[in-house]
């Protein structure tokens, strides 16, 4: 971020005494003369004092010229003592500077004292370091230039700890006496010539005091310096002084050596220093990170002197770094040119090539770095480089790849201090910098959001805003755009009120509609952002009526959008309690809270997540209005049962059946259970039209206490638990109850479940445990169901986006990954050899696997296609995950669906890849998990209610069928129900809802043409009628139907071995094949066994199996013709198979799984060698 000058002041404190030497110096002839590049001898003695003062601060005006300069020359105690108290009685807090130069004076006593002189010059006076630091006060920074340097920094480091002790002492006896305590501040910074015992070089082609022109004048010193070192032929040190150009101007001479100084020197720092001591020497204040670069070049060149200067913090040896070759190639490369430049005036400068090495370097780093490795010693180099505008596009674009790395690299390039540059060039109109800028600027963000305040300090928003503007920027850079924003904007008040003035909200709404559901994404949040907590904002938005643009984005395509939309429509509800034009506001906020209704039976778990935090917003906001409403069901209890209602806290068994009132909002049809707590109410008290507004949304939020994924029961229950927890208290008030006779009369099923509590997820998976203690207030619930969407949504842009380590092909997991693959292709290339006769033909003879399931039945099976996998369901919400091969159960799952309900649909997702376990329940909901082979991995990835509540018809519950098409993103969905549902998978939305023509009869099987185009789907239903129904139909009405079979339709297939013919097997035993291309009549039918109960078609074989309750299992063919007859599981002794309850082929194997009602599962495959019959 923007660093802030800190250096206010600087006392250059001069003792000379020209022509007196101090008794303890002895100089050799020749010896060093020069001070401030100036020869004390060459004039009289106080007009050269003089003009080295003024030289001197000319010197470090060029490092820091706005600050305020005191000139000390061969002063007394008393001359320091006023000069030092008036600097910080000016500069207050901030750093002051104090040079000392004591190259006239004898070195500093053992005694911690420096010398100074008195008014009349005849003695030498000692200045106590202690009375200097009192003076002077901190933060400061000293620059002692005088033999024996460093006896003067011990010293004052010494002074500093006794100052902090009677400090410290102080301060208790003050707190002692009750007033506050006494603050001294440790901040101090110090600089000196050379080590204890050494003093000052005396060399005659060095100036006197060359440490102080290394700090003020690094680049002449550098050059003469480096001339005595090495030979350069026809430059002399006079030639020196004569180089062009000024050192802020980088396409000059001077200007480049400058420019190339400051680049070597800082990487040299930054790849030394620890990072935080990097920081606070190098970035926080100007003037300090001047000088200390120009220590580096002072320890250089005084160590070959013979002379070590000292510092605290004390700095690690950086005179032997390469980086300083670098340097003296580049000197080299100036000084080659020199006579040239002086000599011709039409001479052309050869520039350096420093800058563009240094960035190929970087370049060749990028491609083979990671974290792990050393970070690469170019990156202050790149910085310093966009500086210039002939490589700034291509330290851009290299320092954008950098940043893609991950957080690491954001860390390490903020920490260099690529802030301000990056902030200086938004002020740039180049076009062609847009799109790195724009990715730059994410990168930052998305680790650290502090830089909003200063990026709408320098109005950087107004750089994004017109990029958000322009239709012709592409939508991937508009996105980011608007994530930048929304940064801003996130708990910042001059970032809303910056984008207010932008008009930030109306290019946002109109770009609503945009075709990249990712830019409608982020625009939505970016607008919530603007508005959220912002009254000034909200009321703009109103005018806009930016919330009804909103609304009609709760039913987009995307699952992303749709949350987003939840998300913003919350953030504007949640309101100030002062809010101007209440009325108003609170018909638009139920207006909304009624139009949320349209997402309660969303697929995405994101959007309906939102949903609960959005809708417990609403009723933290109207607390007392919900109060009301359950005041009043409260009441209609108490009239309908006075003899059991005491006014008690809810039971389980309570809240669940008031949950259970609700579900008319997901189901219009079904209002059983909300009749009669309706006709109660309507007996007691007439509804206005707010009240039935206020119930509807209370019963919405409770419907969401039933949601099929924990975490939104566990949401829900915190929201409206503590309202439920005051109305009862209240009316156990009035009634006079008392807490134990309240407990008298619980029902039993309260002992087993919490009387009173909140739901939350314990460490245990799938568990739920109780949290007895309530919220305190309402906003504290809010706090509690807060919402994480927009983070979740942020750490898009902290992850790799130019480069994904998904397609590192030298990545283990990249290369497993490709040969799961490359397996998988030759496993369905094998599978079509399955069609032969010589394999088809061959009978299921060898048992190969015999498990126990240790349950009482087996529901559903499913064989991974892949891997020596095995999934069994249970009659309950139990799914055993075996490996067959190996006989060993790997994983236990409970599918979380309610007591009383089964799986009776389980399929296998994705499985060239990560597989998916999708589990279907007959309360009508699908629960989808990852990772089933790990128990320590296994978690519940989404679940979602894909048909209403099925209920019993006529005494049979086929429970959920499912038929998924993985390739295409679709499900079909039925059972006890009136309709097929087709699910987009992609989208998270019902396609269509399908009339099953027959609403009491129960469909029981479902198919689709999964190898085809997937546009036919046919059901099976429990009066033997076969349906056919066709996505591309208009409405997708029923094309077709067969009716032949007497019982209820077991199961449906479409075999590719048999193209545009179906098979079908019904409970009566029969097994028919159809042509749909003439389905008047079918074309086989096959008696395969009486009493059927199971019904498996292979998917490339031309078989088929059928098992009973009578204890086997036929594998027939397409012909009718058996092929073998399984009674017995193998063994010499074989135990007859039990009542078989599922079959399963193997996709691509011949092999057939078999559960059985006594929990038996057994897997049967050919011979090895091939058979006939």
């Amino acid at each position: 971020m923007q660093q802030r000058m800190k250096t206010v002041s600087v006392l250059l404190t001069v003792c000379l005494n020209i022509g007196v030497d101090p008794p303890d110096v002895i100089k050799t002839n020749p010896c060093a003369r020069l001070e401030c590049w100036i020869d004390p001898l060459a004039q009289p003695p106080q007009k050269a004092l003089d003009q080295i003062g003024k030289s001197l601060q000319l010197q470090y005006e060029r490092w820091q010229p706005r600050a305020r300069y005191k000139l000390c020359l061969d002063p007394d105690v008393d001359g320091v003592k006023k000069m030092c108290v008036s600097l910080r009685r000016n500069a207050k807090d901030e750093r002051i500077l104090f040079h000392y130069n004591g190259h006239g004076v004898p070195r500093p006593t053992n005694n911690g004292e420096i010398w100074v002189f008195n008014k009349n010059y005849t003695q030498y006076i000692p200045l106590s370091l202690y009375e200097l630091q009192v003076w002077l006060g901190s933060p400061s920074i000293y620059v002692f230039d005088c033999s024996a340097a460093g006896l003067v920094i011990n010293w004052f480091n010494k002074f500093a700890e006794q100052r902090e002790a009677e400090a410290e002492a102080a301060s208790k006896k003050l707190q002692e006496q009750g007033q506050p305590p006494v603050k001294i501040s440790k901040e101090h910074i110090l600089m000196g010539a050379c080590g204890v015992n050494e003093v000052l070089p005396t060399s005659p082609d060095l100036p006197s005091d060359v440490f102080t022109a290394c700090l003020t004048t690094p680049i002449k010193i550098a050059l003469k310096w480096f001339c005595t070192q090495t030979i350069v032929s026809g430059i002399s040190s006079d030639l020196i002084d004569k180089i062009p150009g000024r050192p802020n101007d980088r396409r000059t001479p001077m200007g480049e050596l400058n420019w190339i100084f400051t680049a070597i020197t800082d990487t040299i720092a930054w790849n030394v220093l620890p990072q935080k001591l990097f920081q606070k020497l190098f970035r926080e204040d100007l003037l300090v990170a001047s000088l200390f670069r120009n220590y580096l070049l002072a320890e250089r060149i005084m160590r070959s002197c013979k002379c070590t200067p000292v510092s605290y913090p004390r700095l690690p040896p950086t005179y032997n770094h390469p980086m300083w070759h670098v340097w003296d190639l580049a000197a080299d490369h100036c000084l080659s040119q020199l006579n040239d430049l002086i000599e011709n005036s039409g001479y052309e400068y050869k520039h350096s090539t420093f800058f563009t090495e240094q960035l190929t370097a970087f370049e060749v780093w990028l491609e083979f770095g990671t974290e792990t490795k050393k970070p690469p010693e170019q990156l202050p180099i790149v910085l310093q480089v966009l500086l210039s505008q002939q490589h700034r596009q291509r330290a851009l674009e290299l320092l954008a790849k950098f940043l893609d790395l991950g957080p690491w690299a954001v860390n390490q390039a903020l920490s260099v201090g690529i802030f301000p540059y990056v902030l200086k060039l938004l002020q740039s109109p180049a076009a062609e910098l847009r799109e790195v800028l724009v990715f730059i600027w994410a990168k930052i963000l998305a680790l650290d959001k502090s830089c909003q305040f200063d990026l709408v300090k320098d109005k950087g928003q107004l750089y994004f805003v017109n990029i958000l503007a322009d239709p012709n920027v592409p939508s991937n850079q508009r996105q980011q755009v608007a994530f930048i924003l929304s940064i801003i904007c996130n708990n910042c008040r001059p970032g809303q009120s910056a984008c207010l003035d932008s008009k930030l909200l109306q290019i946002g709404l109109a770009n609503l509609n945009h075709p990249d559901p990712n830019l409608r994404r982020w625009i939505i949040l970016c607008l919530a952002k603007f508005w959220e907590n912002y009254e000034e904002g909200k009321r703009e938005a109103i005018q806009e009526k930016a919330h009804v643009q909103l609304c009609g984005l709760l039913t987009d395509p995307s699952p992303e959008v749709r949350a987003a939309t939840v998300y913003a429509l919350g953030t504007f509800i949640n309101r100030a309690p002062d809010t101007s034009a209440l009325e108003q506001r609170t018909i638009i906020d139920l207006n909304l809270g009624l139009t949320l209704a349209v997402v309660i039976n969303d697929a995405s778990h994101l959007v309906r997540k939102e949903l609960v935090v959005t809708l417990g917003m609403l009723i933290a906001t109207y607390e007392e209005r919900f109060k009301q409403v359950e005041m009043k069901w409260i009441k209609s209890q108490q009239m309908k049962y006075p003899s059991t209602f005491t006014g008690r806290p809810p039971s389980f068994k309570e809240d669940s059946r008031a949950t259970r009132e609700t579900r008319d909002t997901r189901d219009t049809r079904d209002t059983r259970d909300t009749r009669d707590r309706d006709t109660s109410e309507d007996e007691t008290d007439e509804k206005t039209q707010d009240d039935s507004i206020y119930e509807y949304l209370w019963k919405l939020l409770s419907s969401l206490s039933t949601d099929p994924y924990p975490l939104f029961v566990q949401m829900a229950k915190r929201v409206t638990s503590r309202i439920k927890t005051e109305v009862r208290n209240e009316v156990s008030k009035l009634n006079g109850s008392q807490d134990s006779k309240a407990e008298d009369l619980a029902s039993p099923s309260r002992s087993r479940r919490a009387r009173l509590g909140f739901l939350r997820l314990s460490s245990a998976p799938n568990t739920i445990t109780v949290d007895p203690t309530p919220p305190s207030s309402s906003r504290s619930s809010v706090e509690e169901v807060r919402s994480t969407l927009y983070e979740w949504n942020c750490r898009k842009f902290a992850k790799p986006m130019l480069f994904s380590p998904e397609d590192d092909k030298t990545d283990p997991e990249f290369c497993e990954r490709e040969w799961q693959f490359r397996r998988n292709i030759e496993v369905i290339k094998e599978a079509e050899r399955l069609r032969e006769p010589k394999y088809s033909l061959s009978p299921l003879d060898h048992e190969i696997a015999l498990l126990e399931n240790n349950t009482q039945m087996i529901s559903t099976l499913c064989l991974h296609p892949f891997e020596d996998i095995l999934l069994v369901s249970d009659e309950h919400d139990g799914i055993n995950v075996w490996d067959w091969n190996a006989g060993t159960k790997l994983n236990n799952i409970h599918n979380q669906n309610p007591i009383g309900s089964r799986i009776t649909s389980l399929s296998l997702l994705n499985e060239h890849d990560s597989p998916l376990v999708s589990a279907g329940s007959d309360d009508g909901v699908v629960r989808i998990w990852a990772h089933c082979d790990d128990p320590a991995k296994t978690r519940l990835v989404t679940a979602w209610r894909v048909l209403g509540e099925l209920a019993p018809v006529r005494g049979y519950l086929p429970g959920l069928v499912l038929e998924w098409q993985n390739k295409k993103g679709y499900l079909m969905a039925s059972g006890n129900s009136d309709v097929l549902k087709l699910w987009d998978i992609n989208k998270e939305l019902v396609i269509q809802d399908i009339p099953t023509e027959s609403p009491l009869i129960p469909v029981t099987a479902l198919t689709s043409n999964v190898e085809g185009n997937g546009c036919l789907f046919i059901s099976g239903a429990a009066d033997g009628a076969i349906r056919m129904f066709d996505r591309r139909s208009n409405k997708y009405s029923m094309i077709g139907e067969l009716w032949e079979h007497k019982g209820w339709i077991i199961n449906l297939s479409l075999p590719v071995t048999l193209p545009n013919q179906l098979i079908s097997g019904a409970g009566t035993g029969d097994v028919k094949i159809w042509d749909l291309r003439h389905t008047k009549s079918s074309l086989k039918t096959i008696t395969a066994t009486p009493n059927m109960s199971a019904f498996c078609v292979h998917t490339h074989a031309p078989v088929f199996a059928v098992g009973s309750a009578d204890q086997r299992i036929r594998v027939m063919k397409f012909d009718g013709t058996e092929v073998n007859l399984i009674r017995y599981h193998d063994g010499f002794l074989g135990q007859r198979i039990g009542p078989v309850s599922a079959l399963q082929f193997h996709p691509y194997k011949m092999m057939l799984g078999a559960g059985s009602t006594d929990s038996i599962i057994s897997l049967h495959e050919a011979s090895p060698h091939p058979g006939s019959v």
